[in-house]
């Protein structure tokens, strides 16, 4: 075999080397930036108060991280069209009331906006629909956006198989699935 050809082989192969080594590189790299875009999707943030809210109020706290990310991508001082403020878009009024139903003192709206109350508030709203409607948990995720009476008035004392708002059924799905790629992501509690 001549040099030449040789050389234009081995020039070959190192080319065919270089080529697959830039297809890892970009493939990992792809694989990096889909992790990173996936995390900045579905943060989690106040971990601990999430804990602590969710075991003191009986709900699993990667539910309760799919409600903060699907009500307000884990803004603490998101304010909403029609009012609703903080993490978990809690109404000012079912705040205040919520607020002394479990005693939580020197309640103001603008306390919505601190994570601890506002994911406290919520954490026992969640509880307090839970028991309303036996720990179905798609009545709950369906009352926390549409209230309860409409869930009441849609399902009765059965399933909840008809929601006439396009709004609710979307941000039930959407809740749902959050939940399971939290369970995926995070192995935090």
């Amino acid at each position: 075999m001549s040099g030449q050809k040789r050389s234009k082989e081995e020039h070959m192969r190192r080319g065919r080397v270089w080529t697959i080594a830039c297809v890892v590189l970009v493939a990992a790299a792809a694989l990096l930036l889909r992790g990173v875009v996936i995390y900045k999707l579905y943060p989690l943030e106040y971990k601990e108060e999430i804990k602590q809210y969710s075991e003191q109020y009986a709900l699993d706290p990667y539910f309760v991280s799919a409600v903060i990310c699907a009500e307000s991508g884990f803004d603490k001082t998101a304010v909403s069209k029609k009012g609703a403020m903080g993490l978990m878009q809690i109404m000012p009024d079912t705040g205040a009331w919520a607020a002394e139903k479990i005693g939580i003192s020197e309640y103001s709206a603008d306390s919505l906006l601190e994570p601890d109350t506002n994911i406290r508030i919520g954490c026992w709203y969640f509880s307090y629909l839970s028991e309303m409607f036996g720990g179905d948990e798609d009545k709950m995720i369906a009352a926390y956006n549409a209230g309860p009476n409409n869930v009441l008035e849609w399902a009765g004392d059965g399933k909840l198989t008809d929601i006439p708002f396009k709004q609710t059924k979307d941000y039930l799905a959407k809740v749902k699935r959050n939940k399971q790629i939290y369970k995926g992501l995070y192995n935090e509690f």
